[in-house]
């Protein structure tokens, strides 16, 4: 290994803060939530009635992401005279989707308000409970045109079966409450379909879920239809992306990739394949990086068989401390022929940090995903690798653990890589998206 004087990657930070190296018992992570706080979509699912035991049509799905494999305990509150609960066990890092079964029976019709716990984070939901077994009658907001506050959920693109992300959410009006059962006509073979409870009056939103796939790209308008109150919505279903190139991140000379900066808006971040480079007898490609504040950046990948390194100081992607004198190794960010739950490490890097302790740096990586499909800035990716990344550190005589800084990473296959976010105990620190590129 050698010395380089370059600058480093952008993910530092001013403050550093103290290692808690207890040892973990069971799983760690957070519920999903997006740049307001809120939490992702959660769906409520079956009816709910006054006196009526629930059963296996009656749970909620929420997103967690899970930052540490092990056990898990996800509970609700007990609202109402019943409750929602799921156990088990993680075995992998990564989001994941948890149906908590619901158990006991509502005592009166109410909208009841639940607090769903994971460790520390927490989601809220409400579910309507109604007394009667009647239809219920309701107008759409925007009928009969568009409807009212539509947010079209999910990746749709040419040839893909939807999945359980693809979702639709509108307004309506509920003027008797009651049970309701809502389908939209069929469109370039898919369609959104919905049942449940309306306990109340009033203007309600509701999340309609997409099943089928899509047979042609172009716009489809889907109608809304029940009484005599419809409103349509429209779906931008787009075609893959074409690739020329097999790698899911291609070295080859004079490729470029601009992503936006989801965190300083208006930033363009670009990097290039620029030259190379030969350090400790290996050959690297060397990657240009060009920022609005700070840089130009450099960094050193290559690829052997079906592994890719980085040649950089080992402290690279923490902030916990810092190596006082780095010196630089390879770290293996990616590997090709990957299958979903793939796992692999590191190797252990040791060295003295700046406040004189001796640390010792680890990175695991996890494939959550192999094959997945991502839409981005209005371009659809297919072959997706979705690679989560941790830091854990030690102190000599002490065992690993986590700094809670988590990396994703989406490489997708002839493009390379086209989204990236850090967070920090939850925290979004940094996130990337793909802009435009070009691969030669």
């Amino acid at each position: 290994m050698r010395k380089i004087s370059v600058y480093l990657l952008i993910f530092s930070f001013s403050c550093q803060r103290s290692i808690t190296l207890d040892e973990e018992i069971s799983s760690a992570g957070f519920f999903q939530k997006d740049f307001n706080g809120n939490c992702k979509p959660v769906i409520i699912a079956g009816n709910y009635s006054v006196a009526q035991n629930l059963n296996d049509s009656n749970y909620i799905e929420a997103e967690v992401n899970i930052t540490s494999p092990g056990s898990y305990l996800i509970t609700t509150d007990t609202v109402n005279g019943y409750f929602f609960k799921a156990t088990g066990t993680f075995t992998t890092e990564g989001l994941f989707t948890i149906k908590l079964p619901g158990f006991g029976k509502p005592v009166v019709a109410d909208t009841d308000h639940f607090i769903i716990k994971y460790n520390s984070s927490i989601c809220e939901v409400y579910v309507h409970v109604t007394d009667t077994g009647k239809p219920a009658s309701f107008s759409f907001e925007g009928a009969p045109n568009v409807c009212m506050n539509d947010t079209v959920y999910g990746s749709y693109i040419k040839g893909i079966t939807l999945d359980t992300s693809a979702k639709v959410k509108i307004s309506l009006n509920v003027t008797t409450p009651g049970t309701y059962s809502i389908t939209t006509n069929t469109v370039n073979s898919y369609k959104y379909s919905s049942s449940g409870t309306f306990s109340s009056t009033g203007n309600q939103t509701i999340l309609l879920s997409a099943s089928g796939t899509p047979v042609n790209s172009g716009t489809d308008v889907f109608t809304v239809t029940t009484q005599n109150s419809s409103c349509s919505f429209s779906v931008n279903v787009l075609l893959p992306v074409v690739i020329s190139n097999n790698d899911h991140y291609p070295l080859t000379d004079n490729s470029y990739w601009t992503y936006d900066d989801l965190l300083h808006p208006g930033d363009t971040i670009k990097r290039m394949i620029a030259d190379t480079i030969t350090l400790d007898s290996n050959v690297y490609k060397v990657v240009k990086e060009d920022v609005k504040f700070g840089g130009p950046y450099e960094y050193y990948l290559r690829k052997n068989n079906d592994d890719y390194f980085e040649y950089a100081a080992p402290n690279k992607f923490t902030t916990f401390f810092q190596y006082k004198n780095p010196v630089y190794a390879e770290i293996p960010f990616l590997k090709e022929n990957l299958t979903s739950g793939t796992v692999w490490s590191s190797p252990e890097y040791i060295d003295t940090a700046t406040d004189g302790n001796v640390f010792t740096i680890r990175y695991d990586f996890n494939c959550t995903d192999a094959h997945a499909t991502v839409a981005l800035n209005g371009k659809a990716f297919t072959e997706v690798y979705k690679i989560t990344m941790f830091a854990l550190v030690k102190l000599t005589g002490q065992s690993f653990n986590r700094t809670g800084e988590q990396y994703l990473f989406y490489y997708a296959k002839g493009v390379g890589l086209i989204y990236m976010q850090k967070t920090l105990s939850g925290f979004i620190q940094t996130e990337w998206r793909i802009k435009n590129w070009q691969v030669n």
